[in-house]
């Protein structure tokens, strides 16, 4: 059973990498359409746009069917970050704040604003903008 449970943590896993990257190139999708692009460019960010709504389907499906509930999100709130696709030096400067749940991050944002983060030691520019981008995506789950 703790095999099972340690899979389905895997995949769960992989499956917020892989939102995250599809969150990513969902803004470059948006981002390139304000160019205003030839037909063909904008028929080609279509394709990536159906497909990028696709993938967020799947994985909600996909999730829904592994875990048997329809609340991840009140369950994923509880994930110690070192276990988030988080990168190490990310993780490393949030614990040192003393942050170690997703929850914990949320409620740093709500209650310090984003700027809060900044002030963290060795936090920088892509640590902020990863943290960014993290928060945005459980926020929107």
């Amino acid at each position: 059973m703790g095999k099972n449970k340690n899979e389905t943590e895997e995949i769960l896993k992989a499956s917020y990498r892989v939102e995250l990257f599809i969150r990513k190139l969902e803004k470059q999708i948006q981002t390139a359409l304000i160019y205003d692009p030839s037909v063909s460019i904008k028929q080609d960010i279509q394709v990536l746009h159906e497909f990028v709504k696709n993938q967020k389907g799947l994985i909600e499906v996909a999730r829904n069917s592994i875990t048997g509930n329809n609340d991840y999100k009140g369950n994923y709130l509880d994930t110690e970050i070192s276990s988030t696709p988080l990168s190490t030096r990310t993780f490393r400067c949030l614990k040192s704040a003393d942050i170690s749940t997703v929850r914990d991050l949320i409620e740093a944002k709500r209650k310090y604003g984003l700027s809060h983060f900044k002030k963290f030691r060795n936090f920088g520019k892509t640590a902020y903008d990863e943290v960014v981008l993290f928060i945005d995506t459980v926020e929107n789950l």
